[in-house]
């Protein structure tokens, strides 16, 4: 009777230990991961990172200081003599200017480059959102599907230990009581299942959100509503236009084209201008200022080549942008036939099914107890409410875990008719 009794308090305490964990909904668990996340950090420093880059990319290039020191020597005319001789230095700042629009062209390259971070974090943002509502309803179920197993389990081995205290006539009860204890570790076995899947996916919770892996929550039921989705193509031109990914290729391609304007005019050349001071010492001395101007000149077109390697680049970016076009709709069209698929087969379920499956497994233990149905029929009975318990729960996570993907693939975006 303490052996047979060992396994139920076991039973019991795990249901006790997830209800004492505190509660929460899936949208301030969202919340909460997005707000402490580490990893998110980088994408802000990103975006610090670009806006640095973009000042950078707006301002001349710095002046050139040329420093000269030489020798000077002076000699006679008509004799050749040394008339004297001494040393000769000069000092020039200059100021490169580019012309051709350059630094506009920089400068909006680096425009680019801010977008694509922020374009980044967003991602990230609904990313890691779908990622904690996929992993905060998968807690959800796993809890559900766990109690289900517990009560069926804790359910068998006390009618098994009433069977047992009783004064057996024959076999009967005894095999009776046994095949109710197998039952019930198959219960059991399916509850830790439960559990360990919980378990796993809270740890992954906690680091997401940064918080000890011991740290237990519970998360308060969720709305179980499978909206209409609407029609394909629309769904496929919704995510051609709000898509992150789409967006980013977009603003690369953009950036790509800046870079062949900037190779193209890269031949006009970069004038130099600045003061200069000039001092010879020899036989006189002789003090020279002024302003000198510099530029090359570009007579062998070597630029030719920078542009065709950005033209490629041009290129690639356009394909690479055309073929994550034509994926991310086949995902979209992908994902919405599982949703539909999903959506309809929990539409012919009741939508009370669980309930319903719980109170005919209590109504089968109570006719069992007073002779009115025989054990085969209890333990189907029993068995047919966990295993239709979990069903329920995986076909509604399956299709909650398509429609997240939907939103993400539509940039975050509500899917609406």
């Amino acid at each position: 009777m303490r052996l047979a009794a060992l396994p139920l308090l076991l039973c019991v305490a795990t249901p006790v230990l997830a209800q004492t964990a505190p509660a929460i909904s899936l949208d301030a668990l969202t919340q909460d991961v997005i707000a402490n996340n580490p990893e998110r950090q980088f994408y802000q420093r990103q975006i610090d990172a670009a806006g640095v880059e973009r000042q950078a990319a707006g301002r001349w290039a710095d002046p050139e200081a040329v420093v000269e020191f030489g020798q000077r020597r002076a000699n006679d005319i008509t004799s050749g003599a040394l008339t004297g001789e001494g040393i000769t230095y000069a000092v020039s700042v200059v100021q490169p200017i580019e012309f051709g629009g350059r630094i506009a062209l920089r400068r909006a390259i680096a425009e680019r480059q801010v977008a694509l971070a922020k374009i980044g974090l967003q991602q990230f943002d609904a990313t890691l959102a779908a990622r904690v509502r996929s992993l905060g309803y998968g807690l959800f179920a796993a809890d559900e599907k766990a109690t289900a197993a517990r009560t069926v389990a804790a359910r068998m081995r006390t009618l098994a230990r009433v069977i047992v205290s009783r004064d057996p006539a024959g076999p009967a009860p005894q095999l009776e009581a046994s095949s109710l204890q197998a039952s019930a570790i198959g219960a059991e076995r399916s509850a830790a299942a439960a559990d360990a899947e919980a378990n796993s996916i809270l740890y992954e919770l906690n680091q997401l959100r940064g918080a000890p892996f011991a740290a237990r929550i519970r998360i308060i039921r969720p709305d179980m509503a499978l909206p209409a989705l609407p029609a394909g193509t629309m769904l496929a031109a919704n995510a051609t236009a709000n898509n992150f990914e789409l967006k980013a290729l977009r603003a690369q391609f953009e950036q790509q084209g800046l870079r062949v304007d900037l190779a193209r005019k890269a031949r006009i050349p970069t004038v130099s201008v600045g003061p200069y001071y000039d001092r010879a010492r020899s036989d006189i001395r002789e003090t020279n200022y002024g302003v000198r101007l510099s530029t090359s000149i570009p007579l062998w077109n070597r630029q030719a080549g920078d542009v065709a390697v950005e033209e490629g680049k041009q290129a690639q970016a356009n394909a690479t942008l055309i073929n994550a076009e034509r994926r991310i709709a086949r995902d979209v069209f992908d994902q919405a036939a599982q949703y539909e698929a999903k959506r309809e087969a929990l539409a012919k379920w009741d939508g009370d099914s669980a309930r319903r499956f719980a109170a005919a497994a209590e109504d089968a233990d109570r006719n069992y107890r007073l002779g009115a149905i025989p054990l085969t029929t209890y333990t189907q009975m029993q068995q047919a409410y966990v295993e239709a318990t979990n069903a329920v729960l995986d076909t509604r996570r399956e299709a909650i875990e398509a429609l997240l993907q939907l939103r993400a693939l539509n940039g975050g975006n509500a899917l609406t008719r």
